[in-house]
């Protein structure tokens, strides 16, 4: 019978996820961390009063978790593009998602260090990201944390952007290759990159960190 791992695997989890949010915290922003995908989920319907307007954009992890569906049940207001949809009517939902008081995103790459680092291809949730809505929550499994920028970009690069261009369906080098060629295509998706280095200084931004895989 083979011997379980799980629980040492969880505890490591636990630990990383621990010391990344003494280090968030020091660059003053509201980090948190917690054993699974569901307790993170209730803290963020702790933060969020039944009966908000709350834009989100396209994350795996947000999704994955289960959060839109507990908001919607309960009569919350969501704004968030579907890959169905039009340019136009997307662009327009993307703009409206960041203007609502509240927005939740995940992030590429958290450093262990405290720092945010992300890649978009339009860069509507990095902007709501740092401005517009009043309380951001950034939901993240242990998965996304790196030591420093230098492997948050290499994550970025040959890991996030390839998953996700192959979720997206788009014909891509990295999603054959599996890592990133610095293509120069018209559906590049890796155009706009932030650091995140210390909260913003009017956006109550919070990080929430699962000691559990999540997202891309």
């Amino acid at each position: 019978m083979p011997e379980s791992f799980d629980e040492l695997r969880h505890e490591y989890l636990e630990s990383r996820c621990e010391t990344a949010v003494k280090a968030l915290r020091k660059r003053w922003f509201d980090a948190h961390w917690f054993s699974n995908a569901d307790r993170a989920v209730k803290a963020a319907l702790d933060v969020i009063p039944q009966g908000s307007r709350v834009g989100a954009g396209g994350s795996v992890t947000v999704r994955e978790s289960g959060l839109l569906e507990v908001l919607s049940e309960r009569g919350d207001q969501l704004v968030y593009h579907q890959p169905d949809m039009a340019q136009q009517q997307s662009m327009e939902v993307r703009k409206e998602a960041i203007t609502c008081p509240y927005y939740l995103c995940s992030s590429n790459a958290i450093t262990m260090e405290g720092e945010l680092v992300n890649t978009d291809g339009i860069g509507n949730r990095l902007a709501g990201m740092m401005f517009g809505p009043e309380v951001v929550v950034v939901l993240a499994g242990a998965n996304k944390l790196v030591e420093d920028r230098a492997e948050a970009f290499s994550r970025i690069r040959n890991v996030a952007a390839p998953a996700n261009a192959r979720r997206l369906g788009l014909d891509l080098p990295c999603v054959e290759r599996g890592k990133c060629v610095d293509c120069r295509t018209p559906q590049n998706i890796c155009r706009v990159t932030s650091i995140v280095s210390l909260k913003p200084m009017w956006t109550d931004l919070k990080v929430f960190l699962v000691a559990e895989p999540l997202g891309l």
